[in-house]
C-alpha cells in the first residue's frame, strides 16, 4: 500500500515534469498520480 502511494506520487510529478502546460499544478498532478496507483494496485489484484 505505502509503495502504491510513493510511485504513484512520483509518477504523478514526473507526468507534470514532461507533459506541456500547467496541467493540475505540482499538487493536482501527485494527487493524480496518487489515486491513479491505487485504483490500478485495486484492480491488479
Amino acid at each position: 500500500m505505502i509503495w502504491f502511494l510513493i510511485i504513484g506520487a512520483v509518477a504523478g510529478w514526473l507526468a507534470g515534469k514532461f507533459t506541456k502546460g500547467s496541467g493540475f499544478g505540482i499538487t493536482g498532478n501527485i494527487m493524480v498520480g496518487i489515486i491513479g496507483a491505487l485504483v490500478g494496485g485495486f484492480l491488479s489484484v
